[in-house]
């Protein structure tokens, strides 16, 4: 039991790490007069993901694609990590959605835009198969990331990491749990907005199971348990 408490403090420590994150891209998108605001905010994006693959914190989307290589009671080690991630997105999203020079500002109708149009079964909201796939993308684009990491902690590693969240970001894909910290940000929970949550959440564990999965059946992953991957070449 301890070591899911540690998982659940980690992965709240997590979640607060991606929200601030997607604070950061949308600060940037509010503030957009060139062109190039999506693209910044992509890049400080990154900064959560970097964070917590540095500090050795426990999120969800980057743990998930490793289930096939773990044991059965990593399901559990993911169910803390995902509720840690929950409790520590909406944390920031309900502190943002409290600070009026927040949902005053550029930043508060970016916010309200991207909840929006992330709904469910409204008007200009998506389709469920569009959340499916888009978290699809993000989520290999998540594990690549992470994997990499893993393998080449220094510079390399870190320069791979930001180049593939600034690519999820760019293209439209979509990070649950940083759905999470928009949807309370905005302030804009509905039966939409969960359906997102539950959507999103299954393409980004897809994404990074399949991805990892071709891995292995490339010769890259060789046992369970195994968490170093074969060098390439």
């Amino acid at each position: 039991m301890k070591q899911r408490l540690q998982n659940l403090a980690l992965g709240v420590l997590a979640g607060i790490m991606i929200g601030l994150g997607g604070l950061a891209y949308v600060a940037c998108l509010s503030c957009e007069t060139t062109g190039l605001g999506k693209i910044a905010g992509s890049v400080l994006f990154s900064c959560g993901l970097l964070a917590v693959c540095s500090l050795g914190l426990f999120l969800y989307t980057g743990k998930i694609g490793y289930v096939f290589q773990k044991k059965p009671g990593y399901l559990l080690d993911l169910l803390f990590g995902y509720i840690g991630n929950v409790i520590g997105a909406l944390f920031i999203g309900f502190v943002v959605y409290k600070v009026n020079g927040y949902t005053m500002s550029g930043i508060g109708s970016t916010l309200d835009n991207i909840a929006s149009s992330r709904e469910l079964f409204v008007s200009g909201g998506e389709k469920w198969w569009e959340s499916i796939l888009l978290s699809f993308i993000c989520g290999i684009l998540v594990f690549i990331a992470v994997d990499i990491f893993k393998k080449k902690p220094g510079v390399i590693g870190s320069l791979a990491l930001i180049l593939a969240v600034t690519v999820f970001v760019v293209v439209g894909s979509e990070h649950t749990i940083a759905n999470m910290f928009y949807f309370s940000a905005a302030g804009k929970w509905s039966v939409g907005a969960f359906l997102n949550i539950l959507f999103t959440t299954i393409g980004n564990s897809l994404g990074a199971i399949f991805f990892e999965r071709l891995l292995y059946l490339g010769g890259l992953y060789t046992s369970k348990e195994e968490t170093t991957p074969k060098k390439l070449g």
